[in-house]
């Protein structure tokens, strides 16, 4: 048996022998055509030795791994990469480089670092010094820079701020004065003007009334150049050593208040090397500002928020281990500087207004004013400024450089042609603003045949101006001060102002000390004025003390030199709801009372007071606050001074409104208040309390974030919505719950809801006559049909009811 099978098995073996030759045989004319069309097409399957292997590689920088995978290309035996690439893994490149074929970087090319390829692990592994590599920035603390994209918003509508004072006094007739401030508002722009009234004894010698225009504008500002645009008057922009003067005309200048986050001056940076991961802790002044983990590599945390003036950086550097580093650094930051790159500017035309806040429109010359200023480097700004008037222009240049840290110093030359005649005014000036001493002086002096737009128009030239401080803190025993003001001013060629000083030379001293003792203030004060026109020199000392009795009120005594002696008791209305006082008693050489109290309302500040001096009785009444309207609407309240808020809940009234966390008010019957308190330009939080809202109102959000314009309202609408719903209580045709996970779904909206422990199917959006359709977990269906009366600020229950199972 076993002999049979085995010629069998050698049989099939020759067979399949046979097999594969025959195949063989067969194909051997189709691989010569094949080898012989491969051959026809030269190069074809061989490899170029020139090309580049492209490799990712996993980069480790001094033992450590960056965590990035890297482009790069091989080509005879060195690493090639592109610059961009190299600059997004942080090496830093050279300021000369040479590109290969390619736009492509030799990484030999990089100095300070040293490369070794593993392949077979696919990692570049370097050696590189600290000026080969890009320092990593650091974020400060809950922050990360500069804000983005910012929407400004403004509604449409009309305030009118008032400030209206009645004098009664004993014998007198009686007289009122007011100032009012109009302002017409909308995304395109402020429409303002502001003016004085007089009325009765206290309006004029003629006794009639009076009333005098102050300023009339329109402004537009454009928050994506920070540039501000003024049609009407307005102050002259200019530079420290500019006179400023009122114009009426067209105005373009910056306006860095459009970007509160914006720090106009250089801060300081911040650089160091960890050799192994740390922690990087960084302290101004002794106050924590940053803290950071760092990897092994250099760093830099740029702009660090300080005040101006000088200080000390403070590093700590902790390692894994507990090993600390700590450096101390110190800085000066100057205010009166701009950052490196930033720049502002100014320019005005038009006429020039004389005595303003006296007469309405007095004009005097036509007149063109402009100046400029830029940080060249973090120390040290440039500036220039112009003046053109017919018979006058002045055109000068000035700078402000940083010391290193020891302070500031300013220089400017203007000269000027008027008259025929050239003249020319030089400045300079230095100061040092530290936390233990402060000093600093400035001078200005012109030649006699200086002149600006101001001498021009009425005002003399100042000949000299000094002027000097110093501050010394001797911690727990106080502070001291002292100034130095000095002026040699001409008068004008020709007077044209109301009230013009004709001349005027002036040397004030004065000194100051200061000492806090607990809550308790003691300070005292002298000055001495060395000479005044037409009058002997003169001089005075005042002692006294402030004692605090609460958050809002205090009592302060002084007394001085010229046998008079003060005592003065006050207490703030700061905010609505609060009553204030203010009494004064002096006594001495001569003797006055006056008493007043104060009640802050949710629509204006209310003062009543009387004044007893020289024997004659005063009665006052003052009242404060503001008219606005917007949103179809009039909304009384306390002056506003920046942009306000018209928060609306309606239809649901009484709603606590809070900004900022802090509680402003309640809504009123129509579901409107006025937050009159609002930053401009600015991020608020407006928030309503949730539970002051009805159970069966439904809201979105309950906080909105908003950015004013500037002397604007902006009404916040929180959209609430009656919800007009009810719990249901559903049973099958039996009387037995219907399942849990059911699906409940209302005919009229369409809208599927799940139902619950018990049958329990909450449904909105409810009619006064309603269907149901139920699917339950079995896939059965069933139908209901009920009444729904509403229930105001409740949830009405409703059931059982019965649901019907659809029969075909």
């Amino acid at each position: 048996m076993s002999q049979r099978h085995d010629h069998r098995g050698i049989a099939a073996r020759w067979l399949g022998c046979a097999e594969i030759l025959f195949l063989l045989l067969t194909m051997m004319p189709r691989l010569a055509v094949a080898i012989e069309a491969a051959n026809s097409v030269p190069n074809a399957a061989v490899p170029d030795p020139n090309a580049d292997e492209i490799l990712l590689l996993d980069v480790q920088v001094n033992g450590h791994s960056i965590g990035k995978i890297g482009e790069f290309a091989l080509r005879h035996g060195t690493l090639y990469a592109r610059p961009q690439e190299l600059l997004d893994l942080g090496f830093s490149l050279p300021s000369t480089r040479t590109l290969k074929p390619g736009g492509l970087i030799a990484l030999s090319d990089l100095p300070g670092i040293e490369w070794t390829l593993d392949i077979k692990n696919q990692q570049l592994l370097v050696t590189a010094v600290d000026a080969a590599l890009l320092p990593k920035l650091l974020q400060l603390n809950g922050g990360g820079g500069l804000e983005g994209h910012r929407t400004i918003e403004s509604g449409t509508g009309v305030t009118l701020n008032y400030d209206t004072v009645g004098t009664f006094g004993s014998g007198q007739t009686g007289g009122a004065t007011g100032s009012m401030d109009l302002v017409a508002f909308s995304p395109w722009g402020i429409l303002s003007s502001e003016w004085l009234a007089y009325a009765g004894a206290t309006s004029s010698a003629s006794g009639k009334n009076t009333a005098i225009r102050l300023d009339s504008a329109y402004t537009f500002a454009d928050v994506n150049t920070l540039r501000r645009y003024t049609l009407g008057d307005f102050i002259n922009d200019g530079l420290t050593w500019n006179r400023p003067v009122h114009m009426e005309g067209v105005q373009i200048r910056s306006d860095f208040s459009m970007r509160p986050d914006l720090i106009t001056f250089p801060l300081p940076e911040l650089t160091g090397s960890a050799a192994v991961p740390s922690t990087v802790d960084v302290l101004v002044n002794g106050n924590l500002v940053s803290s950071n983990q760092v990897e092994p590599g250099p760093f830099q945390i740029p702009q660090l928020p300080v005040i101006s003036g000088a200080g000390t950086i403070t590093m700590t550097m902790t390692n894994a281990l507990g090993g600390q580093v700590t450096v101390a650094e110190p800085f000066y930051a100057g205010s009166e500087l701009l950052a490196s790159g930033l720049h502002t500017l100014a320019g005005q035309a038009g006429l020039v207004r004389r005595n303003w806040g006296s007469v309405s429109n007095d004009y005097g010359k036509i007149a063109a004013t402009a100046m400029y200023r830029r940080g060249l480097t973090r120390k040290f700004t440039i500036e220039g400024s112009a003046e053109v008037t017919p018979g006058a222009f002045m055109a000068g240049v000035g700078g402000v450089a940083q010391i290193g840290t020891l302070g500031v110093v300013n220089f400017s030359v203007a000269p000027s042609i008027g008259s025929g005649q050239g003249g020319v005014q030089f400045s300079l000036g230095a100061q040092r603003i530290g936390r233990k001493f402060s000093l600093g002086a400035s001078a200005i002096e012109a030649d006699s045949s200086y002149r600006d737009v101001a001498s021009m128009n009425g005002d003399g030239v100042p000949r000299k101006q000094l002027s000097g401080f110093t501050s010394l803190s001797l911690r727990r025993f106080g502070s001291l001060g002292a100034a130095y003001a000095e002026i040699d001013q001409d008068a004008p060629p020709t007077p044209v102002q109301l009230g013009t000083v004709l001349a005027e030379h002036s040397r004030v001293v004065s000194a100051n000390y200061s000492l806090q003792i607990r809550r308790v203030s003691i300070y005292a004060s002298e000055f001495k004025n060395y000479a005044t026109v037409g009058a002997s020199g003169s001089s005075g000392l005042q002692v006294g003390l402030t004692i605090p009795l609460g958050r809002r009120t205090s009592v302060n005594v002084s007394a001085t030199s010229d046998g008079n002696g003060q005592v003065q008791a006050q207490q703030s209305a700061a905010m609505v709801g609060d009553w204030g006082y203010d009494a004064y008693v002096s006594a001495g050489n001569s003797s006055h009372e006056f008493a007043e109290g104060q009640y802050k309302s949710p629509v204006g500040l209310f003062t009543a007071g009387i004044d007893n001096g020289d024997g004659v009785t005063t009665l006052r009444l003052e009242s404060q606050g503001a008219l606005s309207f917007v949103d179809g609407a009039i909304f009384p309240s306390n002056t506003i001074n920046d942009s306000f808020a018209i928060v609306d809940t309606g239809p649901i009234p009484h709603v606590h409104v809070f900004q900022e966390n802090r509680d402003v008010g309640v809504t009123g019957s129509s579901g409107r208040l006025l937050v009159p308190d609002m930053r401009s330009f600015d991020l608020n939080h407006i928030a309503i309390s949730a539970t002051d809202i009805p159970s069966d109102v439904t809201i979105d959000d309950a906080t909105v974030e908003l950015r004013p314009q500037d002397r604007s309202g902006v009404v916040v609408k929180f959209p609430v919505k009656i919800s007009h719903a009810a719990l249901l209580r559903l049973v099958d045709e039996a009387g037995v719950p219907m399942s849990i996970g059911s699906a409940a779904t209302l005919q009229a909206t369409g809208v599927t809801v799940a139902v619950g422990y018990d049958g329990d199917a909450y449904v909105e959006d409810l009619s006064p006559h309603n269907e149901l359709s139920v699917e339950g977990i079995n896939g059965r269906r069933c139908t209901v049909a009920f009444d729904y009366k509403p229930v105001a600020g409740d949830i009405p229950s409703i059931g059982p009811l019965r649901c019907l199972v659809n029969k075909p």
